[in-house]
């Protein structure tokens, strides 16, 4: 028997997206932003940017939305969605179809 070592074959990494769900992600200083009384039924933010990217690990399809107060307050937030990737494209689906009835002239 020789004491020659042999490279052992890499395994294939093991899929670190799958079985992960689709998530949204609040940061906690927006929590803070909605007042705690029985007559505020939550805060109107104005959707200021989308941006997107494919991370390595979670799920496979990243938006993140920044959101700013409106009014006299202020305060910027960034609101994360992670999407698998058919549901991302079901999302962009939905949007593509909405925005063009929104853009068919009414009758």
């Amino acid at each position: 028997m020789s004491n020659v070592s042999r490279p052992v074959p890499a395994a294939p990494p093991a899929p670190l997206r799958a079985g992960l769900p689709n998530i949204m992600f609040f940061p906690s200083e927006l929590r803070e932003a909605i007042p705690d009384l029985p007559t505020c039924l939550g805060r109107v933010l104005d959707l200021t940017s989308v941006d997107g990217k494919n991370p390595l690990i979670g799920p496979p399809v990243e938006l993140k939305l920044l959101v700013q107060e409106t009014g006299k307050l202020t305060g910027a937030f960034t609101v994360s969605l992670g999407l698998q990737v058919e549901t991302a494209r079901a999302l962009a689906e939905m949007l593509n179809r909405l925005a063009d009835q929104a853009d068919a002239p009414r009758h």
